[in-house]
């Protein structure tokens, strides 16, 4: 891909590379990198991507040798991430454990379920024809999910705008992979459907920080001050969602 930029043209490279790590126990063998090469870097640089991918940046005429020394160097960094991701990483299949409004529901893989995703006290229930591949059942699972959050939300919107005296607001689903919500200049609210997960007390926390922002654009004393009126025990919520985080944003 070529693009351009003051003082000459920008040129750029992407490949995959493959590398023994012999040193690294928790490595796979090979590893595979994503090598981007550009004529704007004048070091290297590596990281781990949120999909488990090793991806290393470089000048573009750096020789393929100086590279692969700089990755053996960080066999043990990279082997370290890998292996944190793989613990990490949810596995699609039968009894796995699905965060849900603060609790979990078990996936049931069942054999002539009707719907392809319906919730039956502490279980989600979906037809093990759905299941062929991992990615197909996650894609059944998640509209579940999505069309759950859209009405929970959408419920507790209007809820915390009509006590905070703020007309309700139009509201987005987000798909957002960092954060839990956002006021656009237009006042539109943004929810993150993975909030389906949290308690709803988290939930609600979330829901009177945007709308705090209609009266304050900022992260400011007098911010928090609104969002203490709206909701008075924001701190130990916002920790507590904070440390949950990283559960529900694992798929």
């Amino acid at each position: 891909m070529f693009g351009f930029r003051r003082g000459g043209k920008v040129e750029r490279s992407e490949s995959l590379i493959s590398l023994d790590l012999v040193n690294a126990p928790n490595a796979p063998t090979p590893v595979q990198c994503r090598l981007r090469l550009s004529n704007r870097r004048r070091t290297l640089a590596l990281r781990v991507s949120a999909t488990g991918e090793v991806v290393v940046n470089a000048p573009l005429r750096l020789p393929k040798s100086e590279i692969e020394q700089f990755l053996r160097k960080h066999a043990d960094w990279i082997s370290d991430r890998l292996h944190a991701f793989s613990a990490d990483r949810f596995v699609w299949q039968h009894d796995a454990a699905l965060p849900y409004l603060g609790g979990v529901l078990r996936l049931h893989l069942a054999e002539g379920a009707g719907r392809c995703a319906q919730r039956q006290a502490d279980q989600l229930i979906c037809a093990a024809i759905h299941a062929e591949t991992p990615a197909r059942l996650a894609a059944h699972v998640l509209r579940w999910y999505q069309r759950e959050a859209r009405l929970l939300l959408q419920a507790r919107l209007a809820h915390h705008a009509a006590r905070a005296g703020i007309p309700l607001p139009v509201m987005r689903l987000s798909n957002a992979r960092t954060r839990w919500g956002s006021l656009s200049a237009k006042g539109v609210v943004s929810l993150n459907w993975r909030l389906i997960k949290a308690s709803q007390a988290e939930i609600d926390y979330v829901i009177c920080h945007e709308l705090a922002h209609f009266r304050q654009r900022n992260h400011s004393p007098a911010f928090w001050l609104e969002v203490a009126k709206l909701f008075p025990d924001y701190p130990q919520v916002r920790e507590n969602l904070r440390r949950a985080g990283k559960v529900y944003f694992a798929f």
